[in-house]
């Protein structure tokens, strides 16, 4: 039988053999011309509104009749047009359901990074493209009011608007691509109109094809943006026609310019090199791809890498200088320095597509089968990613005053002292909202024995009123710079939207119930964790195995300064091999719940609140917690080099509550906790704020190299056996010492037997 196909016609349907030697632009579905089409109009578009917008600094680019018509402002005003549809039609093609939905076996579940993927491009390309439509929206003419009051409206700015359209543009195509890494689609063929079936690889090498024309594009962007931004501050006089220009420069409206498309052209060049080495190496290349892989996939994808990431480093030096020259009068920087940015950017960008093609996916050698020099490089790159993760784990409550910063610089022209006054006084709104809720729970806990009294409600005047005048402050600022047209209205709004759609976030008392908890982050694979579990090289010393059907209270030994040991041990691989199954929720510090970012990375995590209402609410639901009992009194006592495990003892809230609920208690202890941070000494005011506000003040932890940074400790964590308890409703204090004088025996067992294990036998056990 002849093995051939025919269409309902009867005519022969295309081989693939046909599409493997057909071109690639013929060989496209109409989805992939679509996107290709929809990034090269919007590419055109943002090139001309770059033109346009330079012409206005230099009218010798257009004929003098054009000018006269007002050419340009049509051209721009249809460019702008084209900029601000292209993202919802784009996305048209990526959540239409063929797009999105699973391609045809059902009888497995979608692979989630694709999805996750997605989502997130998603998401940054509608973060990005609601900042350019506000700006399109709110901004009608540089002469309105909010025109005239507001930085992003001014004229010099509004290239960095089109910027910020063109990269979401960009980013929706790319969310369509990065579905394509889901292996299902992989493992269909693409029907063509005109060449019909396309095999596997073939339809994947233009998917890869899409995702390096796209990238390019933005590189052009950039390079065009640099020599703009370039010409513009070194030639701008040359141009300047009547006492309007004249103004414009006195005014500075020149190096404005030319700064914000230097930023443009950074951010499109870090899109693209990111976006090329993330996406496009899921795409192009095999197994064992992941975005941090140091000194692997080869020598000559290393080299290659060596090379474009270097030019890329150069490139962001130079066009660096060349933003503070324009700023500092005395820095001069070579003619053309932009031009060789933007050239090394582009030879960043090339290279960067070459080494995915030399990629080499089994490249997980064993370190010892490694050269010398290579594994050594290898440690170096794991030890400083481990610091930088934990180091940003460890200040993440720190993020959000940073951003402040940034907000203000990059949306007003407000001099320095200005910006560090409206950041500084921001953070210190900041402060006090979350004091106010810090202090109102405290203050509710206290008056209600932490959830014993159920009649004493928190939404007494004196837990709420307090809260209210925190949270009106940015609301009034927020009216009073608009009213009188001051330049930080926009930062300001949008800080107040942020803290008042962030209120939402406390619904349901997460901090007691867990209702934000992703099961995902608690039971999922985490590089990070993984990470920071290698840089501490952490060891489990089990003593005996714990019951996953089982719930227990686990008491973690000593607290340190950040008891970060105690928030990633259970979620890291080591743990989980060796007590499979069992996962606790972390009981943490009821200011941690209050503090914007650092609570939501805990509260995903499953971390509630360290009091009764939470803790017995756990307990009731027959789950696990883990607990520091020593807490903040416990951290006063840390202090590194006294070759010491120094442990609270004097707290018995839990001891009672595990006699309670009749809950095992499962002492842990973690040999070196103390040796990784120390803190400021001011013994005397610090125990006054624990004592009254349960936060140590002055805190100022500080580690590796002085800085908030955990040291790299060898961490040993020793398990002990569950220590079984006799349920009692009403546990006198008698029964409640004995239970606590046998738990801190079984510390101190555990403490004998491990301490050469662990590489302490110097050390001595403090009970204080």
């Amino acid at each position: 039988m002849a093995a051939t196909a025919n269409d309902k016609n009867g005519a022969a349907a295309p081989s693939p053999a046909s599409a493997e030697s057909a071109s690639p632009v013929s060989c496209m579905t109409l989805r992939g011309v679509f996107l290709l089409a929809s990034a090269f109009i919007t590419f055109g578009a943002f090139t001309v509104l770059v033109v346009t917008e330079a012409g206005r600094f230099h009218p010798s680019w257009f004929p003098q009749a054009a000018l006269q018509g007002r050419m340009p402002e049509e051209i721009h005003r249809i460019c702008l047009g084209i900029l601000l549809g292209a993202v919802p039609i784009t996305n048209i093609a990526a959540w239409v359901p063929s797009s999105i939905r699973p391609p045809r076996d059902r009888s497995q579940s979608a692979t989630a990074p694709p999805m996750n993927t997605f989502l997130i491009y998603q998401g940054v390309a509608g973060v990005l493209y609601a900042a350019f439509v506000a700006g399109w929206v709110f901004c009608p003419s540089s002469n309105s009011r909010m025109g005239s009051s507001w930085t992003l409206c001014a004229i010099d700015y509004r290239t960095f608007l089109a910027v910020l359209a063109f990269i979401s543009e960009i980013l929706v195509v790319s969310s369509i691509l990065a579905l394509q890494a889901d292996p299902r689609r992989q493992e269909e063929s693409a029907v063509t109109p005109c060449t019909g079936v396309i095999p596997r690889s073939r339809r994947q090498r233009l998917v890869v094809m899409v995702n390096n024309f796209n990238n390019m594009l933005l590189i052009i962007g950039a390079v065009l943006l640099a020599l703009t931004s370039e010409f513009t501050h070194r030639n701008g006089t040359e141009d300047l026609i009547d006492d309007s220009m004249v103004v414009m420069m006195v005014d500075g409206v020149l190096g404005k310019y030319s700064i914000s498309s230097g930023i443009g052209s950074l951010a499109l060049c870090v899109t693209a090199l990111f976006n090329t080495y993330g996406l496009g190496g899921v795409l192009s290349t095999k197994d064992g791809w992941r975005f941090y892989q140091p000194f692997t996939g080869g020598l000559r994808f290393m080299i290659f890498q060596a090379i474009s990431w270097t030019c890329f480093a150069v490139g962001l030096f130079i066009q660096g200088l060349y933003l503070l020259s324009i700023v500092i009068v005395e820095l001069e920087l070579f003619v053309g320095a932009m031009a060789v940015a933007g050239t090394l950017f582009l030879i960043s960008e090339i290279v960067m597509m070459m080494s995915l093609l030399v990629f080499k996916g089994k490249s997980d050698a064993k370190d010892e089968d490694l050269p010398a020099i290579q594994r050594r490089a290898r440690a170096l790159a794991r030890d400083s990613l481990g610091a930088l993760y934990i180091g940003m784990l460890a200040n993440l409550q720190w993020v959000p005053s940073a951003l402040f910063f940034v907000l203000y610089g990059g949306l007003t022209t407000l001099p320095a002292a200005r910006i560090v006054t409206y950041s500084l006084t921001t953070t210190f709104v900041e402060i006090l909202i979350v004091l106010s809720r810090s202090v109102a729970t405290h203050l509710h806990n206290k008056d209600s024995k932490y959830g014993k009294l159920a009649h004493v409600s928190p939404y007494r005047f004196k837990y709420v009123a307090p809260q209210l005048v925190a949270f009106s402050i940015p609301g009034i600022a927020t009216y009073q710079h608009y009213i009188h047209g001051m330049e930080a209205t926009l930062p300001l709004a949008l800080l107040s939207a942020y803290f008042y759609v962030y209120v939402f976030s406390y619904r349901g008392n997460p901090q007691y119930t867990g209702s934000r908890m992703r099961k995902d982050w608690m039971t999922g694979h985490s590089h990070i964790i993984e990470t920071v579990s290698k840089y501490f090289d952490g060891k489990i010393i089990r003593d005996a195995p714990l019951d996953p059907k089982q719930h227990y209270i686990m008491g973690f030994h000593p607290h340190g300064i950040m008891a970060t040991t105690a928030m990633w041990i259970q979620f890291s691989q080591v743990w989980r091999d060796t007590f499979p199954g069992v996962h606790a929720h972390i009981l943490s510090a009821s200011v941690l719940h209050q503090i914007p970012w650092s609570r939501d990375v805990l509260q995903y995590f499953g971390a509630r609140e360290v009091t009764r209402q939470a803790f017995s609410l756990t307990l009731e639901e027959k789950k696990s917690v883990m607990l520091v009992p020593g807490g903040q009194a416990e951290m006063l006592e840390q202090q590194s080099g006294q070759r010491e495990v120094r442990i609270y003892t004097h707290h018995k809230g839990f001891i009672r509550l595990a006699i309670e609920y009749g809950v095992p208690l499962v002492p842990i202890l973690s040999f070196k906790e103390g040796e990784t941070m120390d803190n400021v000494k001011a013994p005397i005011v610090q125990r006054w704020f624990v004592r009254k506000l349960a936060f140590p003040f002055p805190y100022f932890p500080y580690g590796r190299f002085l800085l908030p940074i955990p040291r790299k400790i060898s961490l040993a964590v020793a398990v002990g056996a569950p220590l079984h308890v006799e349920q009692k409703s009403k546990p006198t204090a008698e029964d409640v010492d004995a239970v606590h004088a046998q738990y801190f025996a079984r510390i101190r067992e555990m403490f004998e037997k491990h301490k050469d294990e662990a590489g302490c036998s110097d050390y001595k056990l403090v009970l204080i």
